[in-house]
């Protein structure tokens, strides 16, 4: 730890913080702090910082928090000290709209449940399947508070809907049990429709929730999508009600755009400053939103935040000698020239991909440190702020396995320990990226009953 501390000490870059809070099956709460940095090579670099008991009430608003921590930041005004997480807040918004569709997707997943917990019932199911050219496979239910898991159940089940429908409501026909739990072909029509909705926002959570990358340059564009879909949706006879109390949540926590995100996409050369006013004002077409004031906004505080690296990095580093008479004029006639050198990466046309997805933002920026090189200073501390603190479920999940019931005998600082080394091994092998959902998703995909590594397999 003693390292890891004089590691960040000398630092040249700014470090950003992340926290959230875990409750161990001990009932004790967990809070593990992250430490995200670019190394001297500008990789994204991050590890768990701490992982330690909490001894103190907490609440949800509390409990996903990203800091970011800079050079004297009382001096910075605070920009970026306290962010939301992204990947909450969109979970809160398809939660919202999950509650206006909640009847249907709860027949359907009461529907599996049901065909799946009797073997005699499930080995019938089986059968029609057959008949219907469909491989015969188990299905795994959603965990309600997970936005992923429930995409994942109803992307899994979707394409045995006919099959559902003929066969449950085959046997509530026998037991003479119809209406109201009889499953209609307007339920899967509602559910495969939601499933677009869960897919923009499941990919938009596992775009933001990376780890090697700068993802808050990501999340303007994800909101773009995001408004279009409702936009399109917003008139839509089953999913109308859904749109607008999902608006009306997303509106809560983005209509104003945070300045990270801003920044953000203002310092990728595909983007710029022009071009986050045209997704802004996308955006507010989408949404009935005028960015005009906070697009000005914007633009004052990008100056000001510049003006502050201009005084830490824009001096040049003259030797203690004998100086000529003229050398005063010399240095600021070449201060003003660095700083036309940052001001007209606003206006510079580049050589890059718009739409090329393996393009490397912080590799540009290393590329061009020399022409902007203030500007670079800002894009690095600005770039290595995660928008979410998803990816710290990997870590929760990590200790899930050391504190599983049968070890709560470890004491506090043996699960910070195991927990610490575990991630800075896989830090060192730049495995961090392996994240729970990866596993989520082999829950519900190894389900079928042929597959000798499906957990779904078994005598029916």
């Amino acid at each position: 730890m003693d390292d890891l501390v004089d590691e960040i000490q000398h630092l040249s870059v700014s470090v950003a913080l992340t926290y959230d809070i875990w409750n161990a099956c001990s009932k004790q709460d967990y809070l593990s702090v992250t430490r995200h940095y670019l190394d001297s090579y500008l990789e994204d670099t991050k590890g768990i910082f701490g992982f330690r008991p909490m001894d103190f009430a907490h609440t949800v608003e509390t409990s996903s928090i990203a800091l970011f921590v800079a050079r004297n930041i009382s001096q910075d005004g605070g920009y970026f000290f306290h962010q939301r997480c992204a990947c909450h807040i969109i979970n809160l918004i398809v939660h919202a709209g999950l509650k206006q569709v909640s009847d249907q997707i709860d027949r359907i997943r009461d529907t599996i449940s049901w065909i799946c917990s009797s073997n005699p019932r499930f080995s019938e199911f089986k059968r029609h399947c057959k008949l219907n050219g469909l491989k015969p496979r188990r299905f795994q239910t959603n965990m309600p508070v997970r936005l992923n898991s429930t995409y994942l159940m109803l992307q899994n089940c979707l394409e045995y809907d006919t099959t559902i429908i003929c066969f449950y409501n085959m046997k509530l026909a026998e037991t003479g049990q119809l209406s109201p739990k009889i499953l209609t072909t307007n339920d899967w029509y509602v559910a495969k429709i939601f499933v677009q909705f869960l897919k923009i926002f499941y990919n938009a959570t596992v775009t933001l929730s990376g780890v090697y990358y700068p993802t808050s340059s990501q999340t303007i564009h994800q909101i773009v999508e995001m408004s279009e879909l409702l936009n399109n949706y917003r008139e839509d006879e089953h999913l109308g009600a859904a749109v607008v109390v999902m608006e009306t949540k997303l509106k809560k926590y983005w209509a104003n755009i945070p300045l990270l995100y801003a920044l953000s996409a203002i310092v990728d050369p595909r983007v710029k400053l022009s071009g986050l006013e045209v997704l802004l004002e996308f955006i507010g077409i989408n949404l009935s939103i005028d960015y005009s004031e906070q697009i000005t906004d914007i633009r004052t505080k990008l100056f000001e935040i510049f003006r502050i690296y201009e005084s830490r990095f824009g001096n040049i580093d003259i030797p203690q000698s004998t100086r000529p008479e003229t050398e005063p004029k010399q240095t600021s006639w070449s201060l003003l020239k660095r700083r036309k050198k940052d001001s007209k990466y606003l206006e510079a046309q580049f050589d890059v991909v718009e739409d090329n997805e393996e393009f490397d933002l912080l590799l540009w920026w290393k590329t061009y440190t020399y022409k902007y090189p203030v500007l670079s200073h800002l894009a690095r501390d600005i770039l290595v702020i995660p928008v979410s603190t998803e990816s710290l479920e990997q870590a929760f999940s990590t200790s899930g396995r050391i504190i599983e019931p049968r070890r709560n005998s470890l004491s506090p600082e043996m699960v910070e320990v195991l927990t610490c080394l575990w991630d800075w091994e896989h830090a060192k092998k730049r495995l961090q990226n392996l994240t729970v959902d990866k596993e989520l998703i082999l829950n519900f995909d190894n389900l079928y009953i042929d597959d000798p590594s499906g957990s779904g397999q078994g005598q029916n």
